[in-house]
């Protein structure tokens, strides 16, 4: 672009608050044409310093780092880091501090905050200067973008939003209950709510963090957790074989954590395969048949996912005496078709018995509560 181009697309900046032409400038900026690419950066520089037409300039140049990994960066290293991060105060912070509230929403403080964020997405670049500035900034809006992206509801933050946020001294989880995640990784332990069910999924997913040492923190909170809600939700986890069951189940043991309740802890005993433990409870087997005769009628309906299949498929993979076969034996089919007890094609031993299969839960832990009259809210009592 001819160095005269440059000049009326900077008047057309300065004079019309024009955003084609502030994309045009941070295109030129980060060809390698010059001395039109260096006139280019000027003209975008000196824009900024009217904090009605900066938003427009930094939205422009940032919409213009989308590269992945691997691909050409220049956009970002030639303009907009240069640009962002350039001046006392850096022209980033000057307008995320007193930039407008007006004008279009992507040109507006939050929308800047919410795009620059977007270069840190997961198949982005590292950028040293970048990651630097978010590991030690104290700017509020840019805290709280942060501080969203480990919301327990939303997905894992990424490598780099891992980095930031664990390296960053300002950035203070809220006690709100909703970041679990950032409140183990900034050791706040604290803010840990046990009461709720949720701490302990929220603390399971931590698990799954791309950083060991991350992750070994959750690992440790699991095998830290207070009596009551909290070791219930974890030992039904386990149990059931929800997402994270692997976890559970390891730190269940490690810890030594068992159901409060005496059916729930032989259940649990039973469909983790903790033999000995199991087997000091029940060595005849007949509290684990009763077990099963109250699932047999609770099942029908929820064939798939019922506590009864578990309990069959448990026996089966470690050669344990089938509870589907006794009760067969002792409710023998009739002639009719019938048995003494109203079994169905669930409770007893149907045609196409061993079907049932393991089971997952929905979503990442099943949300609580286990269809078929199974563990809900803690208990395997209904």
């Amino acid at each position: 672009m001819a160095s005269s181009a440059v000049s009326r697309l900077a008047g057309e900046l300065y004079r019309d608050k024009s955003s084609w032409a502030a994309g045009a400038l941070a295109s030129s900026a980060a060809s390698s044409s010059q001395p039109a690419a260096g006139k280019a950066f000027a003209a975008l520089a000196e824009a900024c310093e009217d904090l009605r037409t900066a938003g427009i300039v930094i939205h422009a140049c940032l919409l213009r780092c989308g590269s992945r990994e691997g691909e050409d960066d220049r956009p970002w290293s030639s303009v907009a880091a240069p640009l962002l991060f350039g001046g006392s105060p850096p022209r980033l912070v000057r307008f995320l501090d007193h930039g407008p509230a007006d004008g279009e929403p992507w040109t507006r403080p939050e929308g800047i905050a919410d795009q620059l964020l977007m270069c840190v997405s997961f198949d982005s670049p590292r950028r040293p200067d970048l990651e630097q500035f978010l590991s030690t900034t104290d700017q509020p809006l840019i805290l709280d973008k942060l501080v969203a992206l480990w919301r327990d509801d939303t997905h894992l933050p990424n490598r780099i939003v891992t980095d930031v946020a664990v390296a960053n001294p300002h950035l203070v989880p809220p006690g709100s209950g909703k970041n679990v995640l950032l409140a183990v990784a900034k050791d706040h332990l604290e803010l840990l709510d046990f009461t709720r069910a949720g701490t302990v999924d929220a603390v399971l997913r931590g698990t799954r963090l791309p950083r060991t040492d991350l992750a070994d923190k959750y690992r440790r909170v699991l095998r830290a957790l207070p009596p009551g809600v909290a070791r219930e939700r974890l030992c039904e986890i386990a149990t059931v074989r929800f997402n994270g069951a692997e976890e559970a189940l390891a730190a269940a043991i490690e810890a030594g954590y068992a159901p409060e309740r005496p059916r729930d802890r032989l259940l649990f005993f039973y469909l983790t395969e903790q033999w000995d433990r199991y087997d000091a409870l029940d060595p005849d087997g007949e509290l684990l048949y009763a077990a099963y005769l109250e699932e047999v009628d609770r099942s029908a309906e929820f064939r798939a996912h019922s506590l009864m299949w578990d309990i069959i498929n448990t026996a089966r993979r470690n050669g344990r005496p089938d509870p589907a076969v006794r009760h067969v034996e002792e409710n023998p089919v009739s002639e009719s078709g019938g048995s003494g007890a109203q079994r169905g094609t669930i409770g007893g031993y149907s045609s196409d018995y061993g079907s049932g299969g393991d089971h997952g839960g929905g979503g990442d832990y099943g949300g609580g509560g286990y269809g078929g009259g199974g563990w809900t809210g803690g208990s395997f009592h209904t």
